[in-house]
């Protein structure tokens, strides 16, 4: 590919995959100046806070009115920038603030490196929202309260011109978001390949870097969940497809910290007023997605 045609799939790319483009140095504020900057968001007006489950919570949290949640904003469609560059979007967003409105807070959003927030539950953040696999890993570290499924999926260049098999991904040159699920499991697919025919795996801080570089060229594949897979295919203007079909299909959920088992409590109650109402189906529904809305708030499912 001439530079040209490179520059012009990634300022297209940058545009409608992530709002915020490029790799983790660069800066978000400056990215996409000028570009439409509509922002798109599930209306929560219908949202009311519960007195009975706002009585829950801890009055440590309570104390600033705010819920403080650890994020990584670089995940579409579960988080990611606007057009503006600055402004937060995703059904993890809308998941996020209407999940606070319950509780009688207001969401304080920290966009933090993904594979930190875990480990600052219960000190730097409250709760960490963040499109989380449930994984038994993590279940021994902290709470998770359900509130979606999704399964992994592989995505390539449009028309797969490198041939890349999902059944057989050995030998390959690609791409996963550090921390998440995927980066977790990809060793263990690689430990099936001869030892002549490794993949070569490249780990990056934004799954927007990893959609670019697969669209790019510069990776055969990239590897991520199932929704946020087709959601990149979907924005791509058809430079990227996914291929095969969803597999290790896991719970996503919310973390909490295992000591505050009052906060546990009160996020479980304040999941299961949104699945009531028909909040959370209707913010997923914002995001085209259908499949995978909990039906119950489950607390540390065994997936």
């Amino acid at each position: 590919m001439r530079k040209t045609a490179a520059i012009l799939l990634a300022s297209a790319l940058a545009l409608s995959l992530a709002a915020c483009g490029g790799s983790g140095d660069t800066d978000k504020k400056d990215t996409n100046a000028g570009a439409n900057t509509e922002v798109l968001s599930t209306d929560l007006s219908g949202v009311k806070t519960n007195d009975e489950i706002a009585a829950m919570v801890p009055d440590a949290v309570k104390a600033d009115g705010k819920l403080t949640i650890g994020d990584n904003v670089f995940y579409a469609p579960a988080e990611f920038y606007a057009p503006d560059g600055k402004t937060a979007q995703g059904y993890d967003i809308d998941f996020a603030k209407a999940l606070a409105k319950v509780m009688g807070l207001e969401a304080d959003i920290q966009d933090s490196e993904f594979d930190s927030i875990i480990a600052g539950i219960g000190t730097k953040y409250e709760v960490g929202i963040a499109n989380f696999t449930i994984t038994p890993e993590r279940l021994e570290a902290v709470n998770m309260v359900q509130y979606f499924s999704t399964g992994s999926l592989w995505g390539v260049k449009a028309g797969n011109p490198d041939g890349f098999d999902p059944k057989n991904p050995c030998g390959a040159v690609v791409g996963v978001q550090k921390g998440t699920f995927q980066d977790e499991t990809i060793d263990a697919l690689n430990d099936k390949c001869p030892s002549d025919k490794k993949m070569q795996i490249q780990r990056y801080s934004e799954e927007s870097a990893v959609t670019m570089a697969v669209a790019g060229g510069k990776l055969k594949a990239f590897y991520a969940d199932s929704a946020v897979a087709e959601y990149a295919v979907k924005t791509s203007n058809k430079a990227l497809e996914v291929v095969g079909e969803p597999d290790d299909m896991a719970g996503i959920g919310v973390a909490i910290s295992k000591s505050d088992e009052q906060l546990t409590k009160a996020i479980q109650a304040a999941v299961q007023d949104l699945i009531k109402n028909g909040h959370l189906a209707n913010i997923f529904s914002t995001w085209g997605i259908k499949d995978g809305v909990a039906t119950e708030a489950i607390l540390n499912p065994k997936n």
